[in-house]
């Protein structure tokens, strides 16, 4: 029947294959007619052309990582991950950034021309040799840049708010060093977007625990006051961590991620950590990923717990 799907497709070989090419489907008993049922009815998806995957209900992250991985295969060898997809399957955290285009390069050079949602650029000459990493998604070693050239990559090309978020958490776990990156820069001179990536990536600070961190010092640095990330302070008789404080005022501001408040018991610890800072003169200003979409009213509200502060 026209649009329907056949009774005896089995997909018990493929479930939960995280790529396949057309011709395993055929092996499987599963010709192009019936790939194009499936992807229709959602049971399967096309990362790229010749490529689909049993894994419909990955996230978007997991989604771009396994659309780079079959645009490797589709382009052959030589081809590596580079900018934000290469920060990808090093297991970087991306924020900010734009996961729509996978980001290839080639010894041949695509010149930066994007299809299919693929762009395919020039593999430097400079710089650190492409690597092989473990994606475990694939569960196979994929070609990709090192992480300094994917950091500063990301920076000239997709995201630099996203790829800073991705250098602090580098260098926090001993990926790469600051230097490492410096010398990424120098290697790239010249090219384009490279003064806004290395702007951008002098403010690389591995004492930010999260991308939500990273992102509230971005703006942070627009206002006026001088603040410490993860300024340890006593109160109530207990040690407490501030995410961020500007010291001189007494002001605590804290991010508060998704994944903070694991539980009702953790929350009553916060709750009764911060009375105890309150108690000794501290102001809070706790935000969430929300406010970082609108600088300007985050900075007003610093500046009005500031007064407060002052005001005590």
């Amino acid at each position: 029947m026209p649009g329907s799907l056949r009774r005896h497709i089995d997909l018990s070989a493929l479930r939960d294959v995280p790529l396949f090419t057309t011709s395993q489907a055929r092996d499987a008993g599963i010709s192009g007619h019936d790939l194009a049922l499936l992807v229709r009815r959602e049971l399967i998806w096309r990362p790229a052309q010749g490529w689909y995957s049993c894994l419909p209900d990955v996230t978007e992250d997991e989604r771009h990582v396994l659309r780079t991985v079959a645009a490797l295969r589709v382009n052959g060898p030589g081809a590596v991950a580079c900018r934000v997809s290469a920060l990808l399957l090093h297991g970087l955290p991306v924020a900010r950034c734009d996961l729509s285009v996978v980001e290839i390069a080639t010894t041949g050079g695509g010149h930066g021309r994007t299809r299919s949602g693929v762009r395919v650029s020039q593999l430097p000459s400079k710089g650190a040799a492409p690597l092989r990493v473990a994606v475990p998604l694939v569960d196979a070693d994929i070609p990709v840049v090192d992480v300094p050239t994917a950091i500063v990559g990301a920076a000239r090309c997709n995201s630099a708010p996203g790829a800073l978020v991705a250098a602090d958490f580098a260098v926090d776990q001993g990926m790469c060093t600051v230097e490492d990156i410096a010398a990424s820069l120098k290697a790239h001179a010249g090219s384009t977007g490279i003064e806004r990536a290395r702007a951008w990536l002098a403010d690389i600070d591995p004492r930010h625990e999260s991308a939500g961190e990273t992102l509230t010092a971005v703006i942070l640095r627009q206002g006026s006051w001088e603040f410490e990330p993860q300024l340890w302070v006593r109160a109530g008789g207990r040690n407490c961590r501030l995410d961020f404080a500007l010291r001189e005022y007494k002001v605590a501001i804290e991010f508060d991620g998704e994944g903070k408040y694991t539980g009702p018991e953790v929350m009553e610890d916060q709750l009764a950590r911060q009375a105890a800072l309150e108690a000794e003169g501290w102001v809070f200003v706790r935000l969430g990923w929300a406010d970082l979409d609108d600088p300007t009213t985050l900075l007003r509200r610093i500046a009005d717990a500031v007064a407060m502060a002052e005001a005590r």
